[in-house]
């Protein structure tokens, strides 16, 4: 099941696979399907997401506009990077993908992380947080529904 903004710029990809409790879970950031479909266990993602940080560093400001400076205060302020950072499903292993909320917006920026060398294009998706509770609540409703049914 596909929960997206109206726009699909962001959205998850919840799907019940056969074993115990096991999902396929996707991220769609910036209008791209991102992960493997790899079995996960989805308590830590559907805690997290429904759990970001938020923030007010005057450097977010420059998403848009200068997105370096953004990009190098998410990867090495140490305070920056461990707030954002979602090591949330092991589907999304080989990306760095950093959410917070930041002035009313959730904004989700994911970058390939393979080999650990940051390779590929930056995906980012901002939403308004009164659009991305109700996605969150969704799945996370729906992955409750699909977790007790496989029981």
């Amino acid at each position: 099941m596909r929960f997206l903004t109206d726009d699909g710029r962001f959205g998850l990809l919840v799907a019940p696979l056969k074993g115990r409790g096991m999902f396929r879970f996707q991220l769609v950031i910036d209008g791209r399907l991102i992960g493997d479909t790899d079995p996960c266990i989805l308590g830590t993602a559907m805690a997290r997401l429904g759990n970001l940080t938020h923030l007010d560093d005057d450097r977010l400001d420059f998403l848009f506009s200068d997105m370096d400076v953004v990009l190098s205060a998410l990867l090495t302020e140490e305070e920056l990077h461990d707030r954002t950072t979602l090591s949330i499903a092991e589907s999304l292993d080989d990306w760095l993908i950093h959410g917070y909320v930041y002035k009313g917006n959730v904004v989700m920026v994911a970058r390939g992380d393979g080999d650990g060398s940051l390779t590929g294009p930056t995906l980012v998706s901002v939403v308004a947080s009164a659009e991305y509770e109700p996605i969150i609540e969704a799945a996370r409703s729906y992955w409750s529904r699909a977790s007790n049914l496989s029981i």
